[in-house]
């Protein structure tokens, strides 16, 4: 899987389909977890997210992951060009579920629009990877795509992800063919749910996650 060619336009191609939807899912709670000071951005892309953060969390430091690295370069730049700090953030080229973070380490962890690129098998192990991250009571924000239960809202959101996940296959080599919810994954590793919003007709939802109880504790 390889972003690279999509990363030139990839920023433009997210405000012509979706405007400023993605973003406002991105930042829904954002506010919620301003006291965070160790945070993993795992997925991350072209940057949009973490220039959203420099106002908002001022004092976080930030481990930005990407297995591109044309979209690291963009975040960089967007960070720079949000009037971040260089000394903040440290922009690592590595893919998961390969890369292996420093144990409990991170007090937020952060996901958006990422955990829909891989199928069960490989979800579970980027989770897993991903959880030996958190620090005790770390939060995890979670945003990306979900279909609704019923009606032609989930008719809508079927068609609009069967052509998502066509052309990402094609254009990246993307793993995934569908849509796999993480909440199964997530409680198995000791997190909790807070708080979920709902967007986009049902289409879009943004999660605020806690850890509670180690993954051993629950065996």
């Amino acid at each position: 899987m390889s972003f690279d060619r999509l990363a030139p336009y990839y920023r433009l191609m997210e405000r012509v389909l979706a405007g400023g939807k993605l973003q406002r899912c991105r930042l829904a709670w954002l506010s919620e977890v301003r006291h965070s000071r160790h945070a993993l951005l795992a997925g991350e892309g072209h940057g949009r997210f973490l220039a959203g953060c420099v106002r908002r969390l001022p004092e976080t430091h930030f481990t930005y992951v990407d297995a591109s690295r044309a979209m690291l370069e963009q975040a960089r730049q967007s960070w720079l060009n949000a009037g971040g700090r260089v000394e903040q953030v440290a922009f690592v080229h590595a893919a998961l579920p390969e890369w292996s973070p420093p144990a409990a380490a991170f007090d937020l962890i952060v996901t958006n629009f990422f955990l829909d690129c891989f199928p069960p098998t490989e979800l579970a192990q980027v989770i897993a990877k991903l959880s030996e991250a958190a620090a005790p009571g770390a939060h995890w924000l979670v945003s990306d795509f979900r279909v609704p239960q019923r009606g032609w809202l989930r008719l809508r959101a079927q068609l609009i992800l069967a052509s998502a996940y066509a052309f990402f296959r094609i254009a990246t080599k993307l793993p995934a063919s569908r849509l796999t919810a993480p909440d199964d994954f997530l409680r198995r590793h000791g997190f909790q749910l807070l708080g979920r919003r709902v967007s986009e007709w049902g289409l879009l939802y943004a999660d605020q996650w806690q850890l509670v109880k180690s993954a051993v504790s629950q065996l």
